[in-house]
């Protein structure tokens, strides 16, 4: 996951830095010291996932938010907590409250994992079918199963009822 660490104060950087650094899917591409170069970044570097602080001098994060657009995805890192509604108003996906914890971080980053945007999952589902060699209606992802299980239709009665099954069981090939 390449991510993009923005907040004004050198050592909250250092420290979500070192965190950060017990994760190994997680590769930092940048990291911005005010809004203005997070609006930049952001647009040139298309990261998967942006932690951002609230309080900055020139741009603030919902600034940075609405200028970079929809399509990346944020946890906000701050101090206040009066921030918080907001913040999920703009569909960010976690709220680090400084000081945090590595162990909330780590959790911060599972609450992630388990939100993959659509283009996430989408490639997932095609993946899958082309490991099938399937059409795509054989494999297609659940949202209401969890994110280790794939649907589809009964072969044998004709139902439009959903079953569940693991990815690594794939079905059975009709012969």
């Amino acid at each position: 996951m390449r991510v993009i660490i923005v907040d004004d104060e050198f050592l909250a950087r250092a420290l979500l830095r070192e965190y950060l650094a017990a994760h190994p899917e997680v590769e930092i591409v940048a990291e911005c010291a005010n809004g203005f170069e997070a609006v930049k970044a952001i647009g040139e570097l298309q990261p998967d996932l942006v932690f951002l602080d609230i309080q900055m001098p020139k741009l603030d994060g919902f600034e940075v938010v609405e200028l970079s657009g929809a399509r990346t995805r944020y946890v906000f890192v701050t101090a206040y907590d009066q921030f918080a509604l907001k913040a999920f108003e703009v569909r960010a996906l976690d709220y680090l409250l400084k000081p945090f914890s590595r162990e909330r971080l780590a959790q911060a980053l599972a609450n992630v994992a388990a939100r993959a945007n659509p283009v996430e999952q989408l490639e997932g589902v095609a993946h899958e079918a082309a490991r099938r060699h399937g059409p795509l209606s054989s494999a297609c992802w659940c949202a209401t199963a969890p994110a280790s299980t794939w649907c589809r239709p009964p072969a044998s009665t004709g139902s439009r009822r959903r079953t569940t099954m693991c990815r690594s069981a794939p079905p059975a090939r009709p012969t």
